[in-house]
């Protein structure tokens, strides 16, 4: 069974390109993710504290991550319901450590993809779609660089993308094209390559 995750910083176009990939081919379909916590709630489940317990005591959260002071998991029946109807679930992540957790977790032959945009990219995006929190984006801008910068990037990703200059549909195609025929894994140079100086 086969799915897409997508890795990056905020803005970087994770809901974008999800949303080119299940125009394009309507087997794509968003990984919903519970999401325990305030703010914004599209895209998610939204879970009580007392009902995110019974899962994890179920053994059925595959990762959860902490990030504005929200907590955000991976249901695996969220995951396997979708794929044994013949869909693609895409599911976004935003530091490897978690990447590797879901990775590891699952069974699931994994597209791996980075998307990418420079630090004042994510500012004028985050300002334009109205985020209150733009501050902390950049905040999570910051880690994730420092992520990448920090972590053995060897056999982790197999496209990179800067959706600054990738049009969200040229990038769908390449990942539905890349799903079809997969590729070897990048190796940690040409990711770095294509990134913006980060240091």
């Amino acid at each position: 069974m086969t799915a897409v995750v997508l890795y990056g910083p905020p803005t970087a176009g994770k809901d974008t390109v999800t949303a080119a990939l299940a125009a394009a081919d309507t087997r794509f379909q968003l990984l919903t993710k519970l999401k325990q916590g305030t703010g914004r709630s599209a895209g998610y489940r939204v879970v009580a504290e007392d009902e995110l317990n019974d899962l994890r005591e179920q053994r059925r959260i595959v990762v959860e991550t902490r990030r504005y002071g929200n907590v955000y998991a991976v249901d695996r029946h969220s995951l396997e319901e979708p794929q044994r109807h013949g869909l693609v679930p895409v599911a976004h992540m935003g530091n490897i450590t978690d990447l590797r957790t879901l990775l590891a977790g699952t069974e699931t032959r994994w597209l791996r993809v980075l998307l990418w945009v420079p630090r004042e990219v994510c500012a004028a995006r985050s300002r334009r779609r109205g985020d209150p929190d733009t501050a902390k984006r950049l905040k999570a801008w910051d880690e994730t660089a420092r992520d990448i910068l920090d972590s053995d990037l060897r056999d982790l990703f197999d496209m990179v993308m800067r959706t600054d200059t990738v049009e969200p549909r040229e990038a769908a195609e390449r990942i539905a094209a890349t799903v079809e025929s997969p590729a070897p894994a990048r190796l940690p140079e040409e990711l770095r390559a294509v990134l913006e100086p980060i240091t």
